[in-house]
C-alpha cells in the first residue's frame, strides 16, 4: 500500500441517513477502481520486468540455435505482455457494471422518494377546531355570551343543535309578542266573545284555535321544516323569495329574537300577576 499513501480512514456514526449511504457507496465504487487500475498496472509493470529482461544485441556473434532460443524468449515476452492488457480491459468492463447498478439503484430510490414527497406535500393541514365565540350572534355589548358552558370548543354538532333550537325560539317569540300587542285592537270573526290576553286560551272557542294553532305548528317542525345539515341552521326554505341574509342581518335576527323571548316571557308574567293584557299594562 506504499503507493496509496493519499488514501485515508474516515470513521462515520453508527446510523447515518440515506443521502450519507448514497454518497459513501459511490465514494466506496470509485476508490475500488482506482485500486484495480492501479494495481493492474503496478502488476503490468511486474510481470513485464521480470519476463523481459536485457535485450540482446543483434550485432554480437551467435549460434543458430542461440539465435533460435533468443527468437523463442521475445515471443514469449509479447505473448506475456498482452495479459496484463486484457487484465485491465476487463477491469474496465466491470468497474462500468458495478458503476451502472449504483446509479440503477439511485434512480429507484429516487422513484420512490418522489410519490412520498409529493404525498407529504399535497395533503393539506387539519383545520382548526370548531370555535362557538367566532360564529354569528357575537356581538356588542355582551359577546360571546354562555355562562353555563353549553357551547364547546370542538363540539360543532352540539353549538348546531343549540343555535337551531335558538333560532326557531326566536322566531316564535317574535311573533308571539307582535300578537300580544295586535289581538288588543283586532280579533278575528267569531272570535269577538273571547277573551284577550291568556284568557283567550282557555275560553272557546279560543281553546279549539289553540289545539288549531299547535297542530299546524308540530307539523311545520316535524315534516316541513326540519333541520338539513347540508344547509345552514335556520334554513329552512325562502317561500316567498326574499333576497339573501347578510352577516348582519343574521346577527339582527338572532338579537331580535332574544329580545322577543324575554318580552313574551314578560308579557306572560306581567299578565298572570295583574291580570292586564299586553296593552293594558301601560295604562
Amino acid at each position: 500500500l506504499s503507493h496509496f499513501g493519499w488514501l485515508k480512514v474516515k470513521t462515520f456514526p453508527a446510523k447515518l441517513p440515506a443521502s450519507s449511504l448514497i454518497v459513501m457507496s459511490k465514494s466506496a465504487a470509485v476508490v475500488s477502481l482506482g485500486l484495480v487500475a492501479c494495481g493492474s498496472w503496478q502488476a503490468s509493470r511486474a510481470f513485464i520486468n521480470a519476463v523481459q529482461g536485457p535485450s540482446v544485441d543483434a550485432a554480437s556473434p551467435a549460434l543458430r540455435g542461440v539465435a533460435r532460443a533468443d527468437a523463442g524468449d521475445m515471443s514469449v515476452v509479447e505473448q506475456s505482455s498482452s495479459v496484463p492488457v486484457g487484465l485491465i480491459g476487463t477491469t474496465g468492463v466491470l468497474a462500468a457494471a458495478v458503476m451502472g447498478q449504483a446509479k440503477a439503484r439511485r434512480s429507484r430510490a429516487s422513484a420512490k422518494a418522489a410519490p412520498a414527497k409529493s404525498a407529504e406535500k399535497a395533503t393539506p393541514p387539519p383545520p382548526p377546531p370548531f370555535d362557538p365565540s367566532k360564529q354569528f350572534g357575537v356581538t356588542d355589548p355582551l359577546g360571546f355570551f354562555d355562562p353555563l358552558g353549553f357551547s364547546k370548543v370542538g363540539d360543532e354538532a352540539g353549538f348546531r343543535n343549540l343555535r337551531s333550537a335558538e333560532i326557531k325560539h326566536g322566531r316564535v317569540a317574535m311573533m308571539a309578542a307582535l300578537g300580544a300587542v295586535i289581538q288588543h285592537f283586532i280579533q278575528l270573526p267569531g272570535f269577538d266573545s273571547v277573551p284577550k290576553g291568556l284568557g283567550a286560551v282557555t275560553t272557546p272557542p279560543g281553546t279549539y284555535g289553540f289545539v288549531l294553532l299547535f297542530l299546524v305548528s308540530g307539523f311545520l317542525e316535524l315534516v316541513l321544516w326540519k333541520d338539513d345539515p347540508k344547509k345552514e341552521v335556520g334554513d329552512y326554505g325562502n317561500p316567498l323569495g326574499l333576497p339573501g341574509l347578510s352577516d348582519d342581518m343574521r346577527n339582527r335576527e338572532l338579537n331580535n329574537g332574544r329580545m322577543a323571548m324575554f318580552a313574551a316571557m314578560g308579557i306572560i308574567a306581567a299578565e298572570l300577576a295583574t291580570g292586564k293584557d299586553a296593552v293594558e299594562q301601560f295604562s
